[in-house]
């Protein structure tokens, strides 16, 4: 669901240090049925997008229509793509009656999307009207997210795990929650990547569906490239994260992450691996110690290589298994002076390539 950008971004303080897991796309997109055709299902989670998800007159109308029981909130979308008239949304309840109407503003320095944020009165069908407000050509994005209860289709995310993705297609808002407790402060962290050409917009909502903050990244107008939004909860439960775009640019990069700031905050995520090295060079012997610290959540292939003013060399490259709490592992070699060398070491897995790298040096002397 989109983030409304009307709501005063929070202060942008601190810089972000994530480590990157990726993960799918959450939303299930798909292009609109071929006109003419009204009344398409739509539920929480679903994005629709594509060539059919077109207005080409006033005349026209698209709808899709969702079930919803008396006292849930919902979040609907409707963003401009392309096109020379702006679109606009219509929720009707089951009663046929309308209890919301908006357009977007493209042209007039307005949002490019229709957001609307709706607690139902009554439990039913409602329906979501799509429709121009004048004679043009609209290509649009569709999506619909419950707020309260907490939706299905979010992913649950563990303090300390960042997560990649992207927003595409401009409707497309990403779900994620975490479990809040009142014994910490936590915070919510988004970046953008170093191309990004469209800003990131994130909103949080309280267990109970209340919007608690939100807040954009800046570029383009001097700002960051990262928001960070600080948190106590007042009420333990399940708080709600949705991403969106800003504009209308159809595909953003982002990394998110929750972490704690300070106190308890419950179970955090481990880290994925461990890899220190503590060298020394004992001259009369001519032996180079190296003292790692190694461990790691998952299996890897753990290697390590010499490096000097004229190349590289292997020292090993062994299986590593999984090894929580970390370790400490003694390796020698035989070295004679070669001034300041390097050790290169790293923890890599088939899927991910490096998870954990290391490179420190020591001068063996004057060869």
């Amino acid at each position: 669901m989109k983030a409304s950008p009307r709501v005063a971004s929070l202060p942008l303080v601190l810089s972000l240090g994530l480590l990157l897991t990726p993960h799918a796309s959450l939303a299930a997109s798909a292009d609109c049925p071929v006109e003419p055709k009204t009344g398409v299902p739509i539920a929480s989670g679903d994005v629709y997008a594509g060539t059919n998800c077109t207005i080409n007159t006033p005349a026209d109308v698209d709808s899709f229509v969702f079930n919803a029981n008396s006292g849930d909130e919902w979040q609907i979308v409707v963003g401009f793509s392309s096109g020379t008239q702006n679109v606009c949304l219509s929720l009707y309840n089951p009663s046929a009656v309308e209890v919301f109407s908006g357009c977007s503003g493209i042209g007039e320095g307005g949002n490019p999307s229709v957001v609307a944020d709706e607690t139902m009165a009554v439990t039913g069908a409602y329906t979501m009207v799509i429709t121009e407000p004048a004679d043009g050509t609209v290509n649009y994005g569709a999506s619909l997210e419950r707020i309260y209860p907490t939706p299905p289709d979010a992913q649950a995310v563990t303090l300390g795990e960042a997560i990649t993705g992207n927003i595409a297609p401009v409707a497309d808002t990403p779900a994620f929650t975490f479990a809040g407790v009142t014994t910490g402060t936590f915070q919510v962290a988004a970046s953008l990547p170093s191309n990004a050409a469209e800003n990131l917009c994130v909103t949080v909502f309280s267990p109970v569906g209340a919007s608690i903050a939100n807040a954009c990244t800046g570029i383009g107008q001097g700002g960051n490239d990262f928001v960070q939004i600080p948190l106590t909860p007042t009420k333990a439960g399940k708080y709600l994260v949705l991403l969106s775009e800003e504009g209308d640019s159809g595909t953003v990069g982002y990394t998110l992450e929750v972490s704690c700031l300070t106190g308890n905050c419950g179970k955090t995520q481990p880290l994925p691996c461990t890899l220190k090295d503590a060298v020394s060079y004992n001259a009369t012997s001519k032996v180079l110690t190296m003292n790692f610290t190694v461990g790691n959540t998952s299996a890897t292939t753990w290697n390590a290589w010499l490096t000097d003013l004229n190349g590289i060399t292997n020292l090993f490259s062994v299986a590593q298994p999984i090894t929580n709490p970390p370790v400490t592992v003694t390796k020698n070699t035989s070295l004679s002076p070669e001034g300041t060398v390097g050790v290169l070491s790293t923890l890599t897995t088939s899927i991910k390539g490096i998870i954990c790298s290391s490179y420190v040096q020591v001068n063996t002397g004057t060869p």
